[in-house]
């Protein structure tokens, strides 16, 4: 008997009529009772013998289905199983991210990824992409400059350009490149190194050059940066995204040729296999590196 046959077979014995169980299996009637003939001429003994409107099982049957009970308990737990994945499979995608990389980023992206017009959901947290998707508040996080982690498994999107921000009445606002050395010169709004991936890796930079990393002012997110540079003055270092979009009159943006660019990660827990929702968002993403 192969699985097809046994389930034909098991829903007989429960239900007693070829009709209902045509009506439950979502096949005819007649074939049915044409399966359940084949099955009994293979078999070599009857099965079932009519009874007015119901079948009997014989005794055979009987034996049948009460060695293969454990096997019918098993594919109703399946079927079971099977409809909370489905209703699983189709709850929002959670996912976290940092301002900069959700606006300069993710989001326009996502319309690439088939979020036009919101057929697909998110649940987007901006935290702390890290801490999210350890603690499981996000199945995927986005981040730059976040270093390998053994409990994480990750794909790195593309290499984004960290940049200087000056006020337009600096004195390197005439400068269209800029070193480390220049900078160090400056008041620094940048990225406690203590809680900030990308504040770790301008540490280094700086430190790797011998200059000391001093912050006038330290900042939590890249957005907050142009703005105190812009009312306080000083420079401050953010990611190319946050400095295409806070590129104004009053700001200038400036090279820095000395200063590696990061990457942008995103990852999720290792070893734990992703819903393919979760799939088809990172697989869109790596597609289009490096699009616009």
């Amino acid at each position: 008997m192969n699985f097809r046959e046994l389930e034909l077979f098991g829903t007989l014995m429960r239900v007693g009529t070829t009709i209902e169980t045509a009506r439950v299996l979502g096949i005819s009637q007649p074939g049915v009772s044409a399966q359940i003939k084949r099955l009994e001429g293979r078999l070599g003994f009857a099965l079932f013998r009519r009874a007015g409107n119901r079948l009997e099982p014989t005794a055979e049957a009987s034996a049948l289905f009460e060695e293969a009970m454990p096997m019918f308990a098993t594919h109703l737990k399946l079927l079971d199983r099977a409809e909370t994945l489905r209703q699983s499979a189709a709850s929002p995608l959670s996912i976290s991210a940092t301002p900069a990389v959700v606006e300069g980023f993710l989001a326009p992206r996502l319309k690439l990824a088939g979020y036009d017009g919101w057929r697909n959901r998110i649940r987007l947290n901006v935290s702390n992409p890290e801490e999210d998707v350890r603690i499981g508040r996000a199945e995927l996080g986005l981040q730059m400059a976040v270093p390998a982690k053994s409990h994480f498994q990750a794909a790195v999107l593309r290499q984004v350009a960290l940049i200087a921000v000056v006020r337009s009445d600096s004195p390197l606002a005439a400068r269209a490149t800029v070193t480390l050395v220049d900078l160090a010169r400056e008041k620094l709004v940048c990225y406690d190194p203590n809680w900030s991936p990308m504040g770790a890796a301008i540490q280094r930079a700086y430190r790797g050059q011998g200059l000391p990393f001093e912050l006038a002012c330290d900042v939590p997110f890249c957005s907050t940066v142009c703005p105190l540079v812009e009312s306080c003055g000083g420079v401050g270092i953010v990611d190319e995204f946050t400095g295409a979009r806070h590129r104004n009159t009053n700001l200038k943006i400036i090279e820095i040729t000395d200063l590696p660019p990061v990457a942008l990660v995103a990852f999720h827990r290792r070893n734990e296999p992703m819903r393919a929702v979760a799939h088809d968002l990172l697989s869109s993403l790596v597609d289009n590196t490096f699009a616009t």
